[in-house]
């Protein structure tokens, strides 16, 4: 248990920064938290690990970084739109006579 904790721990400022990015909510992090917490567990126990117990978290891994991804476009197309956004209302105000 407690060499799971320490892998958990070194977790905590990636998952926080992709908190703070708008990657993912709080509650999605918890989620994530949680369903690795299980799988390190399920890999730390004495006896019983399974080939299937690896390649079931390796599987949630790859699909987490895919979300991950797609979430990170999705924030630079909204931070780029924005910009634009404002850009084309900066014009806009230039152009109105004063």
């Amino acid at each position: 248990m407690e060499q799971v904790q320490s892998i958990l721990e070194r977790m905590v400022a990636p998952l926080k920064d992709l908190r703070d990015r708008g990657i993912f909510t709080q509650e999605e992090i918890h989620s994530i938290v949680q369903r690795r917490r299980s799988s390190e567990m399920t890999l730390q126990r004495r006896s019983g690990v399974r080939k299937s117990d690896y390649l079931r978290y390796i599987e949630e891994e790859v699909l987490l970084e895919r979300l991950r991804k797609l979430r990170k476009q999705k924030v630079l197309l909204e931070m780029r739109n924005k910009k634009r956004d404002a850009q084309e209302n900066d014009e806009e105000d230039d152009e109105e006579p004063g």
